[in-house]
């Protein structure tokens, strides 16, 4: 009696290409179809199991066995492919894909720059301000200067703008978008209000003032300078203002005052006031003078009569020493 179930068995496995789960040898997938599923069917259908048997042995010629001993009898294609192939070329190809980002992530960390503490950093900025004698010289040093972040992300260096040869150094925060892209402090909307102050009181930039930072980078988003960053630049700050040796300088806002100064005091409490300014980094005294950011200004406008008054003492200051 023929067995029904093992007909359709060997039938699905066959439709499917699976006989190398019905088998124990795994099959040739690049050998043109023959008859010998057929075969297997066909005996089995006749209920003859030596047959079959002897059938599954012949099979084995087809099958990717070294041992053949001789391949070229056949004109079949050459077995390239088993299942057990098939995993050792997966695993030496993964084995090649790890090999191969491994190579590159150690390029990567190679290429990468390497870690540099904020104290060194800081020693090579004191160093490379100290070797300028001129201001044209620390302008070259501060642009060529790569040890602040904010470089990278900056258009232009914005270094100062003004009369070099004037005796008011003016100095605020750090540029904004419009500095950026110009390279030129204050000229902006907050710029032409603090140039619109100083005229008011027959100051003129291109004549009369000098005007910088203390950070030659735009901050993204304009966002307040952190201490990491003031304190990288602080070295060419310091010899700015050394080589330019003002009679006054004007400190514009909160963020400026307390860079120079190195206080915490609110600008409310120090505006206004003309101080005396010893660092140890000037040879001669200096005068500072505080006064509110024009931005600040803009959006609050009852603090404009305050700043007015910040104008005429620097005024009286300018013609009493004049």
């Amino acid at each position: 009696m023929v067995n029904k179930n093992k007909i359709n068995a060997l039938e699905f496995y066959d439709d499917n290409q699976l006989n190398e789960i019905y088998f124990d040898q795994p099959q040739n997938r690049l050998i043109p179809e023959n008859n010998s599923h057929k075969e297997i069917l066909n005996i089995t259908n006749n209920n003859s199991p030596k047959k079959n048997k002897k059938i599954n042995d012949n099979s084995h010629k087809y099958s990717n066995n070294s041992n053949n001993p001789n391949p070229s009898s056949t004109n079949l294609i050459t077995p390239i492919f088993s299942t057990n192939n098939a995993l050792a070329s997966l695993a030496k190809r993964n084995e090649q894909i790890t090999s191969s980002n491994s190579s590159e992530i150690n390029s990567t960390e190679n290429s990468t720059e390497k870690f540099i503490p904020l104290d060194q950093i800081i020693n090579q900025a004191k160093n490379l301000a100290q070797q300028c004698q001129n201001l044209e010289e620390l302008k070259k040093a501060v642009s060529e200067f790569d040890g602040c972040n904010l470089k990278k992300m900056a258009t232009n260096t914005v270094f100062a703008d003004g009369n070099p040869k004037s005796q008011i150094m003016v100095i605020g925060e750090a540029p904004g978008n419009h500095e950026d892209l110009s390279g030129i402090p204050f000229c902006g909307d907050s710029g032409q209000m603090l140039d619109d102050m100083l005229r008011a009181i027959n100051l003129k930039r291109q004549n009369h003032y000098y005007i910088t930072n203390v950070l030659f980078w735009r901050p993204p988003g304009n966002r307040r300078p952190t201490d990491e960053e003031l304190s990288i630049c602080r070295p060419f700050v310091e010899r700015h203002i050394e080589l330019f040796k003002p009679k006054i300088i004007v400190i514009v806002g909160a963020t400026a005052m307390s860079a120079l100064l190195d206080i915490d005091e609110p600008i409310t409490k120090i505006r206004g006031q003309i101080i005396d300014y010893t660092p140890e980094f000037l040879t001669q005294a200096s005068k500072v003078m505080t006064i509110f950011h024009p931005s600040f200004l803009m959006r609050q406008s009852a603090k404009k009569k305050l700043a007015w008054q910040d104008m005429i003492t620097l005024e009286n200051f300018i013609q009493n020493n004049s």
